[in-house]
């Protein structure tokens, strides 16, 4: 038992798992009162950002799988947080004027949700840490991507 607790402890994939579940709590405390998840949050600072997105840019951006998007993009549609328009194949998603009324909630939320992890971590083991997950998250797209 103690082999497999010292595994678990070294394995970047049950860490990583699990880091990732802990943040999703503080971040849907963060994004609550605005009645969005995170991913959606997400998705929607992509589109205030880059009015007019494609579902491909989000899909790649957020790393998340086309079908994913659509569904995120549908339960955005039904809030009357974006649009989709349509030019032949092509869809592009921007946001609608209620939508843009949560520009600034949603930054805040995104500060507030950093500010308590930071508080949490500290701010050099925050920073460090976001990076080495952007440095590894590279890495292992490239591989990925190479070996499909």
């Amino acid at each position: 038992m103690e082999n497999n607790e010292n595994f678990l402890e070294s394995c970047l994939f049950f860490n990583t798992n699990a880091l990732s579940r802990y943040l999703l709590k503080l971040a849907e405390k963060k994004f609550a009162p605005l009645n969005l998840s995170p991913a959606h949050a997400s998705l929607m600072l992509l589109v205030y950002d880059t009015p007019g997105i494609s579902p491909k840019d989000l899909s790649h951006r957020l790393n998340l799988t086309p079908s994913t998007i659509t569904r995120f993009v549908d339960a955005l549609e039904k809030k009357g947080l974006v649009n989709r328009k349509s030019k032949g194949k092509a869809a592009f998603i921007s946001p609608t004027a209620k939508g843009l009324e949560l520009k600034s909630p949603v930054a805040l939320a995104y500060k507030n949700l950093y500010l308590k992890y930071t508080e949490i971590l500290g701010p050099d083991s925050a920073n460090k840490l976001s990076f080495t997950i952007l440095t590894a998250n590279k890495k292992l797209s490239q591989f990925i991507t190479e070996n499909e």
